[in-house]
């Protein structure tokens, strides 16, 4: 398949090798041979990774122009492939779409796709992506370009809240949004009108794309008609917003990352590890707040629940025994996007109510009048990963591979990496091939 687009993974060729493997006999002393087939399919290095480890929520993460980028440069490249190649994905999700070091989107893995005048029922022990997978196909339904277009808005409300949960309305996603630029602008004018539009629009999007009715949802000429009208008359016939766009009704946090201090001893002597973060009402009303954490290791939180009065902060102490450091590290980093390992719940509240009247049913469902704001916190190391470890390894892997290709003599310090990373695959591969891919054939060898 010859694909020129740069939405798309460029694909390059095809490597194949064949060896013969002894296999003792159970219960005999003869052997046969297995044939192993190894096939190594080369696409274009893609060097900073796949989507989904840049998730984030509103809060924190790729700024949204980056993220707005992303989203129209996936639904390019699904263009090119259902209009001009006519195929359809059919595993199009976060990871199967990797980064180039411009941050372009690009569409890759497609070991499940199928011509669209091809498609086909869905049988039952086709591997499907959880959370991904349109709902027909699940059921068995037959595939269509359709089935994409459900992955697709699954992606497009990922990218832009952080999660795939379907949103009941874009208002919330909106108020966090503007909380975040406003955050981080001199001025409220600062903040371009447009990505009001756009947050609205990709929402309004996604929303379509994942109805339950296949039939019901756009296609993918609709969507990029779509955002070619709004980037091109985002401001034709447009008023002034109105007064409450410019407010930032949210209890700001500072900082969403709890990074590991100096150990200290508390008024018990004990060696503890300490964290501050800064709650900070900036809104003319009263603002109730609840934090908590989904980990089980011994945090205090001091205050844990209180009320911020208008134009008001309030520093919060978390503490842990520093015995549980190692514990915290492991629970609190890892392969995920980002932990949620402290949770900050806030509503806004009357002015008669004090602290003490504070019921923890408050934070626990919102209403029409109040919504129920979630900020999470995550645990990271001071050190996240020591970088003289990992230019040592890097160096014993590349001069390794540079002996075992050294009568080569072409080999660059980036195509040793390149090598580096062919020889990783190819052992999962041959790891996986001897599983499932084996071809025995009965040549019995007496020794």
């Amino acid at each position: 398949m010859e694909v020129n687009h740069e939405n798309v993974v460029k694909f390059l060729g095809l490597c194949s090798h064949t060896v013969g493997i002894p296999v003792k006999i159970p219960g005999s002393q003869g052997h046969i041979f297995a044939e192993m087939r190894e096939r190594l399919v080369c696409f274009e290095y893609i060097s900073n990774g796949s989507l989904d480890r840049k998730i984030t929520d509103e809060l924190r993460g790729l700024e949204w122009d980056k993220r707005y980028t992303i989203i129209k440069g996936v639904c390019a490249g699904l263009n090119y492939l259902h209009t001009e190649k006519r195929i359809i994905h059919m595993d199009l999700k976060p990871g199967n779409i990797l980064l180039d070091d411009h941050m372009v989107p690009k569409i890759t893995d497609f070991g499940l796709s199928r011509p669209i005048e091809n498609s086909q029922t869905m049988s039952a022990d086709r591997f499907v992506t959880p959370g991904y997978t349109a709902l027909e196909n699940i059921c068995g339904g037959r595939m269509t370009a359709m089935s994409d277009m459900y992955s697709l808005g699954i992606i497009i409300i990922e990218v832009v809240t952080g999660h795939k949960d379907i949103p009941y309305s874009n208002n919330n996603i909106l108020r966090r949004w503007w909380h975040r630029w406003i955050r981080s602008a001199k001025s409220p004018k600062e903040v371009p009108f447009e990505y009001h539009q756009q947050v609205t629009k990709c929402i309004e999007i996604g929303m379509l794309c994942v109805k339950t009715d296949p039939f019901a949802r756009p296609s993918i000429t609709a969507i990029m008609s779509k955002f070619f009208v709004m980037d091109n008359h985002a401001n034709i016939g447009q008023i002034n917003p109105p007064a409450a766009y410019w407010e930032d009704d949210m209890l700001g946090v500072e900082p969403l990352e709890l990074q590991f201090a100096n150990s200290q001893y508390n008024k018990n002597k004990q060696k503890i590890l300490s964290w501050s973060v800064e709650l900070c009402n900036a809104t003319d009303g009263f603002i109730a707040f609840k934090i908590q954490t989904s980990c089980l290791l011994p945090y205090s939180i001091e205050p844990n629940m209180d009320i911020l009065k208008p134009r008001s902060k309030c520093s919060v102490e978390i503490t842990l025994p520093e015995g549980h450091k190692a514990a915290a590290l492991r629970y609190g980093t890892g392969n995920e996007q980002y932990t949620k390992e402290f949770t900050v719940r806030s509503i806004k509240v009357n002015e008669v109510l004090i602290t003490e009247g504070i019921k923890e049913r408050m934070f626990d469902t919102d209403t029409s009048d109040h919504n129920i704001d979630e900020i999470h916190l995550t645990v990271v190391s001071e050190e996240p990963c020591k970088k003289e470890t990992l230019v040592t390894s890097l160096e014993k892997k590349i001069d390794y591979t540079e002996k075992k290709y050294d009568k080569t003599n072409i080999i660059s310090e980036e195509r040793l990496k390149r090598a580096l990373d062919a020889e990783l695959k190819i052992d999962r591969m041959n790891i996986e091939m001897l599983r499932v891919n084996s071809t025995f054939y009965p040549l019995v060898i007496h020794l």
